[in-house]
């Protein structure tokens, strides 16, 4: 895990803006997000931006097998790792905003989506790109789970047709990170309603 990290922090160092932590995330982040994930639902869950795995080891922490995972990673080191490392997940190699390309006609439901991208600096076509499909695959009360050191939001949710919430805030990562969850405004159309805080989200 230490070679792992070592690679992680050299790529942020050459892609600053690319890479959302100088770290991967830490386990008690991991499983903290984790506990967000509904996986009595139907469906796949989509992580975005899955790095070394650190988040991806939560979701199997808590029950969820990797072939039910589907990994997006752009950096061709990250996504050998997770291949090497987590066996039976299908990995994505390519960039998050063509997600949709994937997903048409290969993906029927999605779980959930648990994204540590930094979407915040993305401009708001890159961020609808991303959004979008997801939504269109999530369903009632389906969520698109974010990461973010910002203590704020990290979508513009008017902006996109969105509603959010953090709702979960974990202390001791190496830098402070909340959990926000994202569903579809009513006014599209989507029935979409999570509850403000998951079972289990820690605020230490």
């Amino acid at each position: 895990m230490a070679a792992d990290a070592t690679v992680f922090f050299g790529l942020w160092l050459q892609k600053p803006l690319h890479i959302a932590a100088t770290n991967p995330s830490s386990a008690r982040l991991a499983d903290a997000i984790a506990r967000c994930v509904e996986l009595e639902r139907p469906g796949r869950v989509l992580e975005l931006g899955a790095g070394t795995g650190s988040l991806t080891r939560g979701l199997v922490r808590a029950g969820c097998p990797t072939d039910r995972i589907l990994a997006v990673e752009r950096e061709p080191p990250l996504a050998a790792m997770l291949r090497r490392d987590l066996p039976g997940m299908t990995v994505i190699e390519d960039d998050a905003t063509k997600i949709s390309q994937y997903l048409a006609g290969r993906v029927e439901r999605l779980c959930a989506v648990v994204s540590s991208l930094p979407i915040k600096w993305f401009p708001l076509l890159a961020q609808r790109a991303v959004v979008d499909p997801c939504f269109d695959l999530l369903g009632p009360r389906g969520r698109f789970l974010q990461l973010t050191n910002a203590f704020s939001s990290p979508l513009p949710v008017d902006r996109l047709g969105i509603t959010g919430s953090e709702i979960g805030r974990v202390w001791l990562n190496l830098l402070p990170a909340q959990i926000w969850s994202y569903s579809r405004s009513r006014e599209t159309g989507q029935e979409t309603d999570p509850p403000d805080r998951c079972p289990g989200a820690v605020r230490r």
